[in-house]
């Protein structure tokens, strides 16, 4: 089958040279994962969190020089028992940036498409969304859980919690 050729050609088995092992941050995040996602869309009480549970997938692609992920919120077997009216179903290609020492990324749902460059903060892989005053923040990795939040910068200079999410590698890997 061409899908078959497709996904032969997309996919990739480790991390191109072109990426130096000190910036190869997203090595604990290839896989799949299961999470909570909490905001306050829809919730008549802001001190309220809707809460629905979500898959993220991560895989190394185009010979190990990008990372690929998609992002599936609700799951896939509760799209239909279990709509959201801000459902998203979308894929984000990072790529090192070997000038700049970063990666660029370009995330993609059927809502928006949004452009983000990426640095590690300390423990943290902070993506700021270009042009916008808005980042999302990977922190608390370990080899079984991460912690992912999107955030604004709020009119008091402070980074104000949007939605984040809580993710946990699934079993069966």
């Amino acid at each position: 089958m061409r899908e078959e050729e497709f996904v032969k050609a997309l996919l990739a088995e480790g991390r191109a040279d072109a990426i130096p092992e000190e910036y190869d941050w997203y090595t604990p995040l290839i896989g799949d994962w299961d999470f909570d996602y909490w905001d306050s869309f829809g919730v008549a009480n802001p001190s309220e969190k809707r809460h629905v549970k979500g898959e993220w997938l991560f895989r190394r692609v185009l010979e190990g020089t990008g990372i690929e992920d998609l992002f599936i919120c609700p799951l896939r077997t509760t799209r239909d028992t279990d709509p959201q009216p801000d459902a998203e179903y979308g894929v984000a290609l990072r790529m090192f940036n070997a000038e700049k020492k970063c990666y660029d990324m370009v995330y993609a749902c059927k809502q928006y498409m949004k452009r983000l460059e990426i640095h590690k903060v300390a423990e943290k892989i902070e993506c700021h969304v270009v042009g916008e005053q808005e980042k999302w923040v990977f922190s608390d990795i370990t080899e079984n859980t991460f912690h992912w939040c999107n955030m604004t910068l709020a009119e008091d200079g402070n980074w104000k919690v949007n939605s984040e999410i809580f993710a946990k590698r699934k079993v069966n890997e």
